[in-house]
């Protein structure tokens, strides 16, 4: 028993011990403190960001008590979740406008169903704003490019159909600019075209499988007890998140070598 035991705590990155998904969901989104994330590709930095989970306090018509004193950041009761990304930004290495940023904000109920999503991506003189409601099952999509402003708003039924979407968004509209602009420039950077931000968001609403399991991070010589995520997109694109135990992401590998990495751990 303490063999098996023992091989079950520090075997290290392999199948781990399955852990309910919503218990390590509920730790991202209750996580005590912001994570910093370097983006590399093929181990080269190109970027970085801010993963941001705060827990929004339920609304409440009793007044709180003098005695009901409660420390700076911390709520009575849970009404909503938000995760943020802020500072977003990725070198795509091409001319004098190389960069792209972004951000996104995303609010969830207290049962883990999201709410709505926002992102929005900026390259000079182009920006790209997408905001999905889940409660009207619509995406409105704003690209600005100088002074010409394209705003159209879409259906998830319109969603689930790839060329009817093409259609509307690359017809006459100048999103097109933006397969040689700033999604093209992802493209170069690594980042496979199905994850460019229209034709993914075609499958929302459809969900995602995600394998939760007990593991440890090797860090060094040393290893962290952490927990591992791991979905597959499309069947062949597969992503692997590594969470500590408190709800820091410490690692993201993506396809096509791109990989997340926790600034602490860049420190040990």
């Amino acid at each position: 028993m303490n063999v098996l035991l023992w091989r079950s705590e520090f075997r290290g990155s392999g199948e781990g011990t399955p852990v309910p998904l919503a218990k390590v969901w509920e730790k991202i989104l209750r996580a005590p403190d912001d994570s910093d994330l370097e983006i590399f590709h093929r181990k080269k930095k190109i970027g970085h960001l801010r993963w941001a989970a705060n827990a929004g306090e339920a609304a409440s018509t009793n007044t709180p008590t003098a005695s009901d004193n409660l420390e700076e950041g911390m709520v009575r009761k849970v009404g909503s979740y938000t995760l943020d990304i802020l500072d977003g930004r990725v070198d795509i290495g091409e001319g004098r406008n190389r960069f792209v940023r972004f951000t996104m904000n995303t609010s969830f109920t207290t049962n883990h169903q999201w709410q709505n999503f926002a992102v929005q991506l900026t390259q000079r003189p182009m920006s790209l704003g997408l905001n999905a409601s889940a409660t009207n099952e619509t995406l409105a999509v704003d690209f600005t490019q100088g002074d010409d402003r394209f705003n159209r708003s879409f259906t998830f039924a319109q969603l689930r159909d790839p060329k009817l979407l093409l259609k509307e968004v690359l017809g006459p509209v100048p999103l097109g600019l933006l397969t040689g602009g700033m999604l093209g420039g992802l493209a170069d950077a690594g980042v496979a075209p199905e994850f460019a931000a229209l034709p993914a968001l075609q499958k929302m609403s459809l969900g995602v499988q995600w394998d939760s399991r007990q593991d440890w991070l090797k860090i060094g010589s040393a290893k962290l007890r952490c927990y591992r995520l791991q979905t597959r997109l499309l069947e062949k694109h597969q992503i692997t998140v590594y969470v500590s135990r408190v709800g820091e992401l410490l690692r993201v590998e993506l396809p096509n070598e791109i990989v997340l990495q926790n600034t602490r751990m860049l420190l040990l």
